[in-house]
């Protein structure tokens, strides 16, 4: 798994008696080898980022990348699920069927690298490399290299919530309780209160996850762009919305929607569970 420089050596400045990584093959860098499965030392790192390093491969291990995850959690998410080889098959095989229905082409990213070991040489070999897309067709072509005790940490390629509502002038209600409502979808997911502990999903990042689309004209844009899990609707279904909402349908019918004409911000926990229920939810499987 390639990691930048920089942010081992932080990470090992940071917990010096307890992180440590290893290589992932050996490497000879102007007279100096650095050997496959030794530990990374910051004095290697400070060496190899004076010959024009900025980033090297090393062994993938959970515990490594937790680590990269507590750090740098946009660029390493953490993943949103642990499955055995055969619920890989056919979750991977359900997609199938369902983007075969679909504009919108489903996938998973594999968390970590997922390793095998040569028969004949008996070193390790990259069979999934980590944040590498895996579909029906290319997990066909590699499953027959993998065990099948094997356990794969993965994420979904789709990701985070649409706060739809028309801001627009056109608009049937009042300016103002649009952006009131606007601002409370917004800011319960965004902003929660310190008591209210509730994960909308692993490998969702709320200060990230969360996008704001005020145009009818440019929800299908935004919910292709951003692959977005849920779109949540912060209105009763008027005349503004039903064509922006049949276009996305027509774009993919499996989408997941949401309606929240109104929300109650002094029970933020039933808003949000039902939140995580929508986003959770595959439609296919209903």
């Amino acid at each position: 798994m390639k990691v930048g420089i920089d942010k081992i050596r932080n990470i090992m400045n940071k917990y010096p008696n307890e992180f440590y990584c290893r290589y992932y093959y050996d490497m000879m860098v102007k007279g100096r080898k650095f050997h496959s499965e030794n530990p990374v030392t910051l004095d290697d790192l400070d060496y190899l980022h004076k010959q024009g390093f900025l980033e090297i491969d090393i062994i993938y291990t959970v515990t490594v990348y937790e680590y990269l995850s507590h750090e740098y959690p946009i660029e390493f998410r953490k993943p949103y699920k642990m499955a055995e080889f055969m619920d890989i098959d056919k979750y991977l095989e359900a997609l199938n069927r369902v983007n075969a229905q679909s504009k919108r082409k489903r996938c998973i990213y594999i968390i970590g690298d997922v390793y095998t070991q040569d028969s004949k040489s008996g070193n390790r070999q990259t069979v999934v490399g980590h944040n590498e897309m895996l579909d029906y067709k290319k997990w066909n072509e590699i499953k027959r290299d993998l065990s099948k005790d094997q356990k794969f940490l993965y994420r979904n390629s789709e990701n985070g919530i649409i706060v739809f509502i028309n801001m627009m002038p056109d608009a049937e209600t009042s300016y103002m309780e649009r952006f009131r409502k606007n601002t409370d979808l917004i800011t319960s997911m965004v902003s929660r209160k310190k008591n209210i502990n509730i994960e909308i999903a692993p490998d969702f990042i709320s200060t990230e996850d969360v996008i704001s689309v005020t145009d009818p004209e440019k929800l299908l844009d935004q919910y292709i762009v951003n692959n977005a899990r849920l779109i949540i609707i912060g209105e009763n279904i008027s005349e503004s919305y039903k064509k922006a909402l049949l276009q996305v349908k027509q774009y993919d019918k499996f989408v997941r929607m949401m309606i929240v004409p109104l929300i109650d911000m002094t029970n933020l926990e039933h808003f949000l569970m039902q939140v995580k229920l929508f986003y959770n939810s595959n439609r296919w499987t209903e």
